[in-house]
């Protein structure tokens, strides 16, 4: 099934082929551009700029990776093939290890441990004053019940 997204992506990636080299469009099979002109939405609209380098375009993250699996399916060679994999995985070895870093079991609990053993060492004082209740004797009861039958009527 192919999803909104691919097929938006497949308008941004033949718009860059369109303004690829002959050499590069030789390389890629045909069986695949067409599958990507087939997919492709008829409402997305995409303006590459000429201008810009093809890294400085605003793509969708689908656009980057189907660049990136033609690139080093059917454009590298054997040699630029090894150097991008090896590339590839440098950049996901430190973004696991960032990863790891952010989200270490150790360092998620260090800050409130930090507040923890702040609150342990403040005292918490707490003032309490002592309120005089006074009860109404039998006559302030009686002259308060007449008051109050009095705003009612």
């Amino acid at each position: 099934m192919v999803t909104k997204e691919l097929s938006e992506a497949a308008v941004e990636f033949n718009c860059i082929l369109k303004n690829a080299s002959p050499e590069i469009i030789n390389k890629i099979p045909k069986s695949f551009i067409s599958f990507m002109k087939n997919i492709a939405s008829t409402t997305y609209k995409f303006d590459y700029d000429k201008s810009k380098k093809l890294n400085d375009q605003i793509l969708k993250p689908e656009t980057r990776g189907l660049i990136s699996l033609v690139y080093s399916d059917y454009i590298c060679n054997d040699k630029e093939k090894e150097e991008y994999i090896n590339k590839c995985q440098n950049y996901l070895r430190i973004k696991e290890q960032e990863a790891r870093e952010k989200y270490n079991y150790d360092n998620l609990f260090e800050k409130s441990k930090a507040k923890t053993q702040n609150f342990e060492n403040t005292t918490i004082k707490e003032e309490t004053a002592l309120v005089k209740y006074k009860e109404e004797n039998f006559i302030q009861k009686i002259f308060n019940k007449i008051k109050n039958l009095l705003k009612k009527g």
